[in-house]
């Protein structure tokens, strides 16, 4: 219980803007319940994003478009922003057209470039986009995706991480692929899974079972496809995946409501 505790504490430090200003114990206990208990901190977050959608329905009663923004701006302030650095270097680094090593040495640079600038303006624009559609639709139906689809993105960011090797051997990531015990990750996924079977069946939402292949279809594409341009693994790789994963979620619910 208390490694989970800590486990969790480290989450938010790490993976939120919210502080916490406490010094956490970090071995492969903490460290594999940190990275175990992801998804939950997608449920908080989601919660919040619910939150919002309720204060303006109730009280506010912004435009859909608005709300939109406020929603996409809320969870820029949640992560801090930190998967979208990963997003900007990834389309700084991929769209360089350069050698793998200089595509990783782009990577890790903290400036943003051109392409990167331009990544991330489509990636805010589709995701307004995206919302605001579903606000002119039958909003009161699919509220609980905004729930599913943050806890889905994480639980990705988990596959991805346990599936692919380390570009490097030094920095963050490569530091916490060395403590987390797969194997007790691997079983928090399998319950998360069994649960969103559970949940779809028993309220009637295939379209959370559609949300969850597609997940799994785009983890195996990235995969490949970061094999091939990066070699592996980096921590704004892991951030881009995330970026994107929540992206082509939202675009496929679209779809199908």
């Amino acid at each position: 219980m208390k490694n989970s505790l800590v486990g969790l504490l480290l989450t938010f430090q790490f993976f939120t803007s919210i502080p916490v200003r406490k010094q956490l114990t970090m071995d492969r206990q903490t460290v594999t319940s940190m990275y175990a208990l992801m998804p939950v901190m997608g449920v908080l977050m989601g919660c919040t994003n619910l939150l919002i959608v309720y204060l303006n329905g109730s009280y506010f009663h912004f435009s859909p478009l608005f709300l939109a923004i406020i929603l996409v701006v809320a969870n820029i302030v949640m992560t801090g922003g930190l998967h979208l650095d990963g997003w900007i270097d990834l389309g700084d680094a991929f769209f360089s057209y350069q050698d793998q090593k200089r595509r990783l040495e782009i990577l890790e640079d903290s400036r943003v470039g051109a392409f990167g600038a331009i990544c991330l303006v489509v990636l805010l624009l589709l995701k307004v986009a995206f919302l605001y559609e579903l606000f002119n639709r039958d909003l009161e139906n699919h509220l609980v995706y905004f729930v599913v689809i943050p806890f889905l993105g994480r639980i990705s960011i988990l596959i991805y991480f346990l599936t692919m090797k380390n570009v490097k051997q030094t920095g963050l990531a490569a530091y916490f692929k060395s403590q987390v015990i797969n194997k007790h990750v691997w079983t928090a996924i399998v319950i998360y899974t069994i649960l969103l079977v559970e949940i779809f069946t028993y309220f009637s939402m295939p379209l959370v079972f559609i949300l969850y292949l597609s997940m799994i279809g785009v983890i195996a594409i990235y995969r490949i496809w970061t094999l091939k341009n990066f070699g592996g693994m980096t921590g704004d790789l892991m951030g881009a995946l995330y970026e994107g994963m929540e992206l082509i979620l939202w675009g496929i619910l679209l779809l199908f409501i």
